[in-house]
């Protein structure tokens, strides 16, 4: 009898995990599947110029999409949202450029910086932005970029308020995003409850959880009060679900369950740049998960 080696047992059980996700048929209805995702423009199709990316997601089925600040490459909001519309795709969220306002001194720009992300959004017609902001600040004690930061979210509710737009605050890892003040869900999650706006919430990237913190599913249930959007991402590499070493089918049962309904965003680089791949892998999970 052959003996069974480590390689051989990884095989196997990789084509057992891979039988148990159900797999798309010639009958499936891709837009159908991939819903419930968020395409990230960033991270997906970056082979081809920014503004070429709308048409490729949208001939790939996604009828939504996100991506990092707007302003770039002779863009803007109006360009941007012509772009969508001839496409058929929603912006769920971006990211504009945010100044480090766990310095005070900040302050000022990050007020300036809302005041256009919300006339932005108006255009665009995202109800949500992800706010960063948070790195760290040369000879400042962390309890007093704590005080900094959380007072920079304070003043900037009033705005987001008043607009209806909502603020997603991502925290990090301490694996390879250095030099930040939030990692992991536990320090961001009690600054938002103190801060207690409807319209300041965590974004909560799974990708960078899962490096800092693990234990995702009751982690997340723990803090789905502060929970205002979900982005996706595999461990090791930052791939597709299903190319590490989480059960995304639990954890796309578990978000669900949990009370997340919106969107969730594929904030993540394609195995090999192979894009077809990718959105097989998502519309297999969307169905596997019973989204």
């Amino acid at each position: 009898m052959t003996k069974m080696t480590r390689r051989m047992a990884l095989l196997a059980a990789g084509i057992t995990a891979a039988a148990s996700v159900a797999p798309a048929s010639a009958k499936t209805d891709i837009k159908a599947a991939l819903r419930p995702f968020a395409c990230n423009l960033d991270t997906w199709y970056n082979d081809v110029p920014f503004n070429e990316r709308f048409a490729r997601a949208a001939a790939d089925g996604f009828i939504n999409v996100e991506f990092w600040p707007v302003r770039r490459e002779g863009l803007d909001a109006r360009k941007a949202r012509a772009l969508l519309d001839a496409n058929g795709l929603t912006l769920t969220q971006y990211a504009p450029t945010a100044p480090n306002f766990s310095d005070p001194g900040q302050h000022d720009a990050l007020l300036d910086m809302i005041r256009q992300a919300i006339s932005d959004s108006a255009i665009m017609g995202n109800k949500q932005i992800t706010l960063v902001g948070h790195h760290i600040v040369d000879g400042m004690p962390r309890e007093a970029m704590l005080a900094g930061y959380t007072a920079g979210l304070m003043r900037i509710a009033p705005l987001l308020e008043q607009a209806g737009l909502m603020a997603l605050v991502e925290p990090f890892n301490t694996v390879n995003h250095l030099g930040h003040l939030l990692n992991g869900s536990r320090p961001a999650t009690a600054m938002l409850r103190a801060v207690h706006s409807p319209m300041i919430k965590l974004q909560w990237d799974f990708y960078h959880m899962q490096l800092e913190d693990g234990d995702l599913i009751e982690k997340f249930t723990a803090g789905i009060d502060q929970v205002g959007y979900v982005q996706l991402g595999d461990v090791p590499g930052r791939h597709q679900p299903g190319t590490g070493e989480v059960n995304h089918v639990n954890l796309l049962k578990a978000i669900r369950a949990a009370g997340y309904k919106d969107p969730m965003g594929l904030e993540y680089y394609p195995l090999d740049n192979d894009h077809g791949r990718a959105v097989r892998d998502a519309v297999a999970l969307s169905l596997a998960a019973n989204l």
